[in-house]
């Protein structure tokens, strides 16, 4: 399957996460002009990540939501200049790697009350419209395993693919018999063409690198392919990753409106 531009949107179903993240965007891109900052209602988000944490803990112990800020900009253009979570009084900044992509951006989330605001300071942008601002911010949510030591268990696997689906549908609601089954696993690093390889493995031993989709911007290996290899496990190429159980491409496809 050819990869997709996208980058790394599993939305499964409409839920409210999905309407509040859509309609920040659509906030955003309001024919208006820009002022020195902006700010748009944070609290939606807030309450759909309280509803995560409120899962058991047995159901959080190897996967939990990840949520991130992405500001993708075009050609000689630069970052703004800060973004900040208001909340009252307090003001956190929002760190960016060098890929512009925030860190620990579900955690500052998780800290304020659902009064809060996301705002970008961006005086240099005054002069222009929203149509030529030279960026857009991609807001990803999604359920990733959390920890990424380069080798994982079938077991694991299993368990997190169970829970990921329980966060789905705590998400969705009343919405949760549409959350498809999971039984693939997404793999993305940093740079969206070149997705980290992955190698089943038995007992510690490398057995091959399994059959594979391309999806955006993720390598995305089944259970099947797995166990017909023989594998007790998988192995995942050095450096950095995110590992997020899934259903197939097609799948994702079919509700992230891409097929």
């Amino acid at each position: 399957m050819k990869p997709s531009s996208l980058s790394h949107r599993l939305f499964l179903a409409p839920s409210l996460a999905t309407l509040l993240l859509v309609t920040a965007a659509q906030a955003e891109d309001a024919p208006k002009p820009l002022s020195d900052e902006y700010c748009m209602p944070a609290g939606g988000i807030h309450d759909t990540i309280a509803k995560f944490d409120s899962i058991k803990p047995e159901k959080r112990d190897t996967v939990g939501p990840d949520l991130s800020l992405t500001f993708k900009l075009q050609e000689n253009e630069i970052m703004p200049e800060r973004v900040e979570l208001r909340d009252a009084d307090t003001v956190s900044p929002v760190q960016f790697n060098d890929k512009n992509r925030s860190i620990g951006f579900i955690d500052q989330l998780r800290a304020v009350s659902d009064a809060a605001s996301l705002c970008i300071i961006d005086p240099a942008r005054a002069d222009r419209t929203r149509e030529d601002r030279g960026f857009i911010v991609d807001i990803n949510m999604g359920v990733r395993f959390k920890d990424t030591p380069g080798t994982h268990s079938l077991s694991q696997i299993e368990d997190g693919m169970k829970d990921g689906r329980s966060h789905y549908k705590k998400m969705v609601g009343a919405m949760g018999f549409m959350v498809p089954k999971f039984d693939y696993i997404a793999v993305a690093g940093e740079d969206d063409s070149a997705p980290p390889r992955v190698w089943a493995t038995a007992e510690g031993v490398d057995l091959g690198e399994p059959d594979f989709e391309l999806y955006d911007g993720a390598r995305m290996v089944s259970i099947k392919a797995l166990e017909k290899m023989g594998a007790d496990g998988v192995r995942v190429e050095e450096g950095y990753y995110r590992m997020s159980p899934s259903p197939d491409a097609k799948t994702v496809a079919k509700f992230s409106g891409d097929d």
